[in-house]
């Protein structure tokens, strides 16, 4: 009787265990998300779509101990588009499991989402951002380019990022070949073009909350004072404004120069505008010089100002070339502030002190006076500014639940008049001249 028991008990844990690990198994394409890696807002056809990688996790295992859990498992991907306006899914498709076909954004160019799979199948590669079916392949820029045929570098999962990447200022996505060289990849003609540019792992999860950021080039503003903050603007204090625990909102992903506010490299634009209007100034003295072909031409004074004027526009071109340099150190480094086109920048906040407090987002011009003014202050229904303290579970739901969610990820983008939060699992979008949200979608 003792050993029939035991058996009995053997085969009841087998089947709860089997049983279990089925319920903790996770539709890719339907369930909801457990993580959001990186986010765009792609624009194609004159429609605008939001698309981000998310993560599944799919559990093997998960126990609680005393309190003490532990949960086991692998990650699986998929790539969702949203359409901008509405929030309405407008593709999804199943990557599967990360080691078997890691599949990494580089960056996006008028339409073109560009990928590398570690699937060979698909390897370098641009996506349309309504479908997300695949319109550029690898095939096609090998075709462009012969000598790439197999000798595109074919790295390991996860050190994708040192052998292909973006460069926000030109626009184009960066590959290597199995020497170590690198490339620029046209996005229109596919032609590649040799670089001694080193390729930046492409940074998609900027940290999208900051005391302070940059207004301009060279000016940056801050927030200061707890538990309220106020804002700092050009070095003088502005009380007229507060948050309570406040901070600027900043893009998860680099905003090329082409792209950002101008006012934020207007003083690199007006220099190199000022620098050119000298050089076709020096150009009218050489063409002068040189369609005196009479005697004065011979005189010393003509030669000496044309040898001035070509040495001039050595040395203005050199500082073009810096002001240009200092643009792009811009863009690709430190360009993550969101500016409206009205010079308005967001602010992320709290609503009470209480564990269960909700976000609040405000617009806030910023005038050049060291003034400011908000313009609106809007309050999220489902973001918690504590998401673990706000959406507490017990422990049998997040044992038995599917998956395994990081509720404390954020990423923010923003483009066409309209500013995008993903936390929480969840997606808001709301508009920026009036601060109204446009949809509130679960990201499922």
């Amino acid at each position: 009787m003792k050993l029939k028991a035991f058996i009995n008990s053997v085969i009841i844990i087998f089947a709860l265990s089997f049983l279990s690990c089925s319920l903790l198994k996770k539709n890719v394409m339907k369930d909801i998300a457990d993580d959001v890696k990186d986010v765009v807002i792609s624009e194609t056809g004159g429609e605008y779509f939001v698309v981000s990688k998310e993560e599944i996790f799919q559990a093997t295992s998960k126990s609680d101990n005393g309190g003490f859990r532990q949960i086991t498992g692998y990650d699986e991907y998929r790539i969702s588009s949203y359409e901008l306006n509405s929030g309405r899914l407008s593709a999804r498709i199943d990557l599967g499991d990360r080691r078997e076909s890691e599949c990494t954004f580089l960056g996006e160019t008028n339409g073109k989402l560009w990928y590398k799979s570690i699937d060979k199948s698909l390897g370098f590669h641009a996506r349309e951002p309504k479908n997300l079916s695949v319109i550029i392949t690898q095939e096609k820029i090998i075709e462009v380019n012969p000598f790439l045929k197999d000798n595109l570098s074919q790295p390991e999962w996860n050190s994708i990022g040192t052998y292909y990447g973006f460069d926000a200022e030109k626009n184009m996505p960066m590959v290597s070949d199995n020497s170590g060289f690198v490339y620029y990849i046209n996005p229109v003609t596919l032609a590649a073009e040799k670089t001694s540019e080193s390729i930046e792992r492409v940074n998609s999860d900027n940290n999208c909350l900051s005391s302070s950021m940059n207004i301009d080039a060279e000016t940056s503003i801050n927030l200061q004072g707890t538990p309220r903050n106020y804002l700092n603007i050009y070095n003088k204090e502005n009380k007229d404004i507060s948050f309570l625990n406040g901070q600027f909102m900043l893009s998860s992903n680099i905003i090329s120069s082409s792209e950002s506010n101008r006012k934020f490299i207007a003083p690199y634009l007006n220099e190199i505008s000022e620098y050119r209007k000298e050089i076709d100034s020096l150009n009218e003295i050489i063409n002068r010089s040189d369609s005196n072909t009479g005697e004065n031409n011979s005189k010393p004074g003509y030669r000496d100002s044309k040898k001035y004027a070509v040495r001039n526009i050595q040395n203005i071109q050199n500082k073009i070339k810096y002001a240009e340099d200092n643009i792009k150190r811009y863009s690709r480094n430190e360009n993550y502030s969101i500016i409206s086109e009205d010079n308005g920048v967001f602010i992320l906040s709290q609503t009470d002190v209480t564990d269960q407090a909700k976000v609040l987002i405000s617009k806030v011009i910023i005038n050049s006076d060291s003034t400011a003014k908000q313009v609106w202050q809007t309050e999220l229904k489902n973001i918690y500014k504590d998401p673990v303290k706000g959406m507490d579970k017990s422990s049998f739901e997040v044992v038995f639940s599917k998956g395994n969610p990081d509720l404390r990820t954020m990423r923010v983008i923003s483009k066409a008049g309209k500013l995008v939060l993903f936390s929480m699992l969840h997606a808001v979008c709301l508009d920026e001249k009036s601060g109204s949200i446009l949809w509130d979608i679960e990201l499922k």
